[in-house]
């Protein structure tokens, strides 16, 4: 029991050294917050699949609070909740496996959910915290709400075909390493 509480521990913090790391490889940042980075999310997304999404929550909020130590936007607690803590926590959704477990793609539906439950606490948030209509308008919408979601996911959908392409690449090796491991 204690081998495997200190297994988690250790690969628990270098999923989200790895995470924090690769956060700062930034391929396109937005004018209003949001990135696209080099997969990042995806050494939690492994964590969570291999300890369960409970484990991964716990590391994904570790990640979170580091975030927000460098160099978050926050107005206020609850939009840092929204943006930061919640929204980082979905990351851990990853570890639920659709069909066969532990193929190539049985992952792949959970990654896509991650994403879109993390864009919905952004959408939310934006809504509350930063409703801008002058903003939104020099974008070209007229909808507020439309053009949350427009925002949003337009750079979460990249990142999140960036993490697929990487994960499908890797995840042959990386099985066969781990399955060693265990």
């Amino acid at each position: 029991m204690e081998k495997n509480n200190t297994r988690f521990i250790v690969e628990g913090g270098v999923a989200v050294a790895l995470s924090f790391i690769l956060s700062f490889v930034v391929l396109f940042k937005m004018p209003l917050g949001g990135s696209v980075t080099l997969a990042s999310r995806l050494p939690l997304m492994i964590f969570a699949m291999r300890w369960g999404v409970k484990k991964g929550i716990l590391a994904a909020i570790i990640f979170a609070v580091l975030n927000m130590a460098f160099g978050a936007t926050i107005v206020h607690p609850a939009q840092a909740l929204l943006d930061y803590v919640l929204s980082f926590s979905a990351i851990a959704l990853a570890g639920i496996s659709f069909g066969k477990k532990d193929t190539k793609t049985s992952y792949i539906p959970s990654i896509i959910f991650s994403y879109i439950i993390s864009g919905a606490f952004n959408v939310i948030s934006a809504f509350i915290f930063f409703k801008d209509m002058t903003v939104v308008r020099d974008a070209g919408f007229n909808n507020f709400t439309l053009y949350a979601f427009a925002y949003n996911y337009s750079f979460l959908a990249a990142d999140a075909l960036i993490l697929i392409i990487v994960f499908l690449l890797i995840y042959d090796r990386l099985k066969l390493y781990l399955d060693k491991q265990n």
